[in-house]
C-alpha cells in the first residue's frame, strides 16, 4: 500500500510485520511527507530483483523491514511516550544513519 512516511510511523504497529518500506532510491534523508510503499517481502516480481513489481514501477528500493520500523517506533515511545511525528521522524532517520536506535536524555 502506497503511503506518506509520517502515516507508517504514527500506524507501525497496526502494520503487517511480514512487509517491508520501500522508498524512492537514492534516498538519504527522508521529511514526514514521503511517499513510501509497504509491502509484502514475498511478493517479489522476480528473483534477481528482490523487489516487488509496485516497488519496481515506482523506482523505490528497499529501506526497512516493518518489524524494524516497529521497533524503532516502540523504542521512541517507550523513552518519550507520546512522541510526536517529527520525533519518531527523527527516531528513523537515527537508526537509518546509524544502525542504532535513538537515545533520548530524560
Amino acid at each position: 500500500m502506497r503511503m506518506l512516511l509520517g502515516d507508517v510511523l504514527r500506524t507501525a504497529g497496526d502494520l503487517p510485520w511480514t512487509h517491508a518500506l520501500y522508498a524512492s532510491a537514492g534516498r538519504r534523508s527522508f521529511e514526514e511527507s514521503a511517499p513510501v510503499l509497504v509491502w509484502d517481502v514475498d511478493d517479489v516480481s522476480d528473483a534477481a530483483t528482490d523487489l516487488p513489481a509496485e516497488a519496481i514501477a515506482l523506482d523505490y528500493e528497499y529501506v526497512l523491514a516493518i518489524d524494524d520500523v516497529q521497533s524503532i517506533v516502540a523504542n521512541a515511545l517507550a523513552q518519550r511516550p507520546g512522541a510526536t511525528t517529527a520525533e519518531l521522524l527523527l527516531a528513523f532517520q537515527h537508526y537509518l544513519d546509524r544502525d542504532a536506535f535513538i537515545v533520548w536524555d530524560g
